[in-house]
């Protein structure tokens, strides 16, 4: 496996201007290296697996099952995956075996899929009572090969039998995952507003400044100047320039920047650019829909689809669903009723619903719209009715409020009933009892589904969104104003009444994540909040004033589905009220702003992400996008066009200006990321698919790479290049609602600053 990352890094440093690619791999002997874990089995089995009901027993210090009568020998194995191998290159497969009789059994490596290619290397062996230890050399076939590989044991098809396996060790030269960058200069690969900020960033070991050129499609220079030189990044290792050409105000399509033989992929300069990307991120939000079929005629033919989790065979629905089994990290709670919890969005890649997750991007829809109310710089109408491809498009309502409440009335039926125990507060989720594979339409989902215990987190989410969701509608639909309404109320009370029901992370183990969370003095601080702002009651003005984030710097860190007082804060910016410190309130936005534009400064690429740690998080562009929302309300708060440029720049890093030359946003950009994580936007899987929409954005690079893709290619990745679009790589490559809710947020704001300032 890749030991470090900085084996790739290191070259890059090295690249002079004229040459601009990574140098092909030199001649010198390839590094051999164990690509097998825990070969020896002194103390536990795991990575190893095993099938056919088979308990391996390591007590002796050697993996040893009771092998079953199965008819074919593949029909009980012993096995390790998510081996990275090199093409054309020599490996050494060793290991003991012993049995209690003589019996033949069958090593093979071969592509975890078996579909994907024949074995590198497949052999009968006999043994018996006697240890033996045996050794195969075989070479992979050149060309690319699989991600993913195997060793396993063909122990099948030889009656009962008993055997152990020790010391098995696979020798060879490591994978090493080269990503193809595209050119040295990064660009926003969709382009710049003619009055926006124009940056680039170069890859380049040059120590001086460099002449440059902005060449239009037609081959004429536009204009030109010579670069800055910025040293070496520390989030990409890369010895990098920049290059500022926003002193060019005019439009141009299929314009490039070019550095001596170098060149940069084309990009426009207009006054538009957002105005697509603002509906398609949007779009995004129709097609995650569960409950009911998506329409080819508004979703795209592509994307028509059955409805998911409405109780068609093989599907066991959402029409009624029972609590969880008793589990012990639950204290054995469960239930006697069921809910009916149809509707809503699918949360991410997988098939559940996450009230915790859905509250903050249901409210960041909300805040789309609302922010649309007050701000000054927003173009009249481009939210209203008929703006996106929905079903209710033409009801009289903002298509925007349509999309939100599909998600905010599941969020209504994940409550208590009255007379329940827990009345009135939210179960945390809705899902799968146990994993399901890639690909899988909801639709076709065979697994039973389970509510989730309620948690306080989940009820203040549904208190502070439904609250939001009040003072929106109160005029479009005063029924359901009212309803939503006396639901915020209500969970409010009950988490009052329950202030410390946590979802542990245990409660993450089978058929979907945990969103574990042990501290909601953060969603007491957001529902008082909200709930102040709707209905000025001086009880809630108490409460959040009481609450210790009040005061509290809740903008350095940024936000997300678990830390959430940052959306209350904001929302007491902008929204009008009475609140007595509301000009401190304010001010608190701006200087949290002033400390995330400072930071980015520091930063060649551009990016409004600055971890204090140096690492990148699980959801990395979604962290830039929610900063962007910090940086973008103190613009509303004091038009100044600082903090402008600032949300506009970092989109250019989401673009593609980065060290990958990845655009992250799917349909936008010369090189997109197309192969998120999902099980119905599975092309990568079945040519039959769909990829993600067009306007989906992919979590991006995460230094604490948790899956066997991610962590066998990118182990010891610098935090930029910790990314690689694959659809197995779930732990940077996801998409989810509450990351396209924050671009959908910002794409909104960077195209009402592109009507406005062309």
């Amino acid at each position: 496996m890749v030991r470090n990352l900085r084996r790739i890094v290191a070259p890059l440093l090295a690249v002079a201007l004229s040459v601009g690619a990574l140098p092909a791999a030199g001649a010198a002997p390839l590094e051999q290296e164990e690509l097998l874990v825990n070969g020896t089995f002194d103390t536990e089995s795991r990575p190893w697996w095993t099938n056919a009901g088979m308990t391996p027993d390591v007590s002796t210090g050697e993996l040893c099952v009771d092998v079953p009568a199965v008819a074919n020998p593949w029909g009980a194995l012993v096995g390790q995956n998510d081996l990275a191998l090199r093409s054309g290159s020599e490996y050494t497969l060793t290991f003991t075996a012993r049995a209690d009789r003589a019996v033949t059994i069958r090593p093979v490596v071969q592509p975890a899929d078996a579909a994907a290619g024949k074995p590198y290397l497949s052999k009968s062996l006999t043994v018996g009572p006697a240890e033996t230890t045996t050794t195969y050399t075989f070479t992979t076939p050149e060309g690319d090969l699989p991600v993913s590989n195997q060793v396993t044991f063909q122990l099948g098809g030889q009656g009962l039998y008993g055997l152990c396996l020790d010391d098995i060790s696979l020798v060879g030269p490591p994978f090493e995952y080269v990503p193809d960058t595209g050119p040295v200069i990064k660009v926003n690969q969709a382009g710049y507003l003619p009055r926006g900020p124009k940056e680039a960033t170069v890859v380049t070991a040059a120590t001086t400044a460099q002449p440059w050129s902005l060449v239009s499609s037609t081959g004429k220079v536009l204009t030109h100047g010579r670069t800055k030189p910025r040293g070496t990044d520390a989030s990409s290792g890369a010895a990098v320039h920049t290059i500022n050409f926003t002193s060019y105000t005019r439009s141009a399509l299929g314009a490039h920047l070019v550095v001596g033989t170098e060149s940069s992929h084309p990009f426009d300069i207009t006054g538009d650019l957002y105005q697509d990307l603002r509906t398609d991120s949007m779009r995004f939000f129709y097609t995650n829909r569960s409950g009911t079929p998506i329409d080819g005629a508004i979703a795209g033919a592509e994307y028509a689809r059955p409805a998911g989790h409405v109780g068609v065979a093989p599907n066991q629905g959402d029409v009624a669903v029972p609590c969880q089994e008793p589990k012990p990290w639950m204290d054995s709670w469960t239930c006697d009723y069921t809910l009916d919890v149809t509707g809503g969005w699918y949360d991410a890649g997988d098939h559940g619903k996450y009230v915790v997750n859905g509250g903050i991007a249901t409210h960041q829809l909300l805040s789309t719209y609302e922010r649309t109310l007050y701000a000054d710089v927003v173009d009249e109408g481009a939210l209203a009715d008929s703006t996106l491809s929905v079903p209710e498009r033409g009801n009289g309502v903002p298509d925007i409020l349509d999309e939100a409440r599909w998600n905010l009335e599941f969020m209504l039926a994940m409550q208590v009933p009255d007379g329940e125990p827990l009345a009135g507060m939210a179960h945390h989720k809705v899902h799968d009892v146990s994993w399901t594979g890639l690909p899988l339409l909801p639709s076709a989902d065979p697994r039973a589904r389970a509510l989730h215990r309620p948690s306080t987190a989940a009820t203040l989410n549904l208190a502070a969104v439904a609250a939001t969701g009040a003072r929106l509608w109160e005029r479009l639909d005063p029924a359901f104003s009212a309803e939503l309404l006396r639901a915020s109320r209500t969970a409010y009370a009950a988490a009052v009444a329950h202030p410390a029901l946590f979802a542990p992370r245990a409660d993450g183990e089978s058929g979907g994540g945990p969103y574990n969370d042990d501290d909601v003095t953060d969603e007491f601080y957001w529902a008082a909040a909200e709930l102040y702002l709707t209905t000025g009651e001086a009880r809630f003005a108490r409460d959040l004033r009481a609450n210790p984030l009040h005061r509290a710097d809740v903008f350095s860190d940024g936000f997300y589905w678990g830390s959430v007082a940052a959306l209350g804060r904001l929302d007491l910016a902008t929204v009008p009220s009475r609140l007595a410190d509301r000009a401190w309130v304010r001010r608190s936005v701006v200087e949290g702003a002033d400390h995330l534009v400072a930071l980015q400064a520091r930063e060649a690429f551009g990016q409004t992400y600055t971890p204090a740690d140096g690492k990148y998080v699980w959801g990395s562009n979604s962290s830039m996008l929610n900063n962007q929302v910090i940086i973008a309300t103190a613009f509303d708060l004091t038009g100044s066009p600082v903090y402008a440029r600032s949300v506009l720049e970092g989109l250019d890093y989401l673009m593609g200006r980065n060290v990958l030359g990845k655009s992250y946003v799917t349909g936008y950009g010369t090189d997109d990321a197309r192969n998120q994580h999902s099980r119905w936007y599975a092309r990568s899987l079945n040519p039959a698919l769909p990829n993600p929409p067009r306007g989906t954005v992919a979590g991006g690079p995460n230094s604490s790479i948790q899956d066997p893709v991610a962590g066998v290619w990118l182990e010891g990745c610098l935090p930029q290049w910790c990314y690689v679009d694959d659809i197995r790589a779930w732990s940077v490559n996801e998409i989810t609602i509450n990351w396209n809710s924050s671009l959908a947020w910002v794409a909104s704001f960077a195209a009402d600053l592109g009507s406005h300032s062309s």
